[in-house]
């Protein structure tokens, strides 16, 4: 997939359901709690977020960051509160995560007994085409075949972040997206990120990183779940 094919889809999903970006957020937190047991983690958080924006979601360690954008991505639901895209419930309808987001988790979501093609391929639901540039821009040329398990930390993250670009989705959630990885890629990702926002990609990223907080439209701190 070239940069102007992918600029071509996520500018036509977008216009697709311009009513919906007219009248509501691209994002919309609402009242999410959530708790560990006894344990709040979440209290009552309420944000939204504009088509193109990138927010940075900070705070420190156990404030409940990562919890926050597994909700977002519909990997756990909500005790109260609901996210909302393009106006539409999500907890709701489940299939709304699937459909607007891309998710790249703090931990390794890959098959670590496949090759680095056949991750791809599972997450770009079987395809057998991979798109060149995702694989160009994440430094995946050379180990294609490759089994996961023999890679490095940083190269598993290349490809975690790889397989959540599959299809170009209009959000993407990303925790700590370049955590372990050398300066180098981590330029390119960031590279990648202004490119992804000027197609008109919304970004929700939890971060420590300087330059991504910097660089965001909005800051979100976290603190004792609040």
């Amino acid at each position: 997939m070239g940069s102007g094919s992918g600029k071509t889809l996520i500018n036509s999903f977008v216009e697709h359901y311009n009513p919906y970006i007219m009248e509501y957020y691209m994002i919309d937190v609402e009242h999410i709690s959530f708790s560990y047991g006894k344990k709040p983690i979440l209290k009552d958080i309420s944000f939204h977020v504009n088509s193109g924006e990138r927010i940075a979601i900070i705070g420190n360690n156990g404030c409940g960051k990562s919890t926050l954008l597994r909700i977002m991505a519909g990997i756990i639901k909500p005790q109260e509160g609901t996210v909302r895209y393009y106006g539409k419930d999500a907890c709701s309808d489940r299939d709304l995560f699937r459909k607007y987001c891309g998710y790249v988790p703090q931990e390794n979501p890959l098959m670590e007994e496949l090759s680095v093609k056949d991750n791809l391929r599972l997450w770009n639901k079987g395809k057998k085409e991979i798109p060149e540039e995702i694989i160009r821009m994440n430094g995946l040329e050379n180990i294609l075949t490759e089994k996961v398990t023999v890679l490095s930390g940083g190269m598993k993250r290349r490809l975690s972040i790889a397989c959540a670009m599959m299809g170009m989705p209009p959000i993407m959630l990303m925790d700590e997206p370049t955590s372990a990885l050398d300066m180098e890629y981590r330029k390119q990702i960031h590279e990648w990120m202004d490119r992804y926002r000027k197609m008109n990609g919304t970004l929700v990223i939890v971060t420590h990183d300087k330059e991504e907080i910097e660089e965001s439209d909005i800051i979100f701190k976290l603190k004792g779940g609040q």
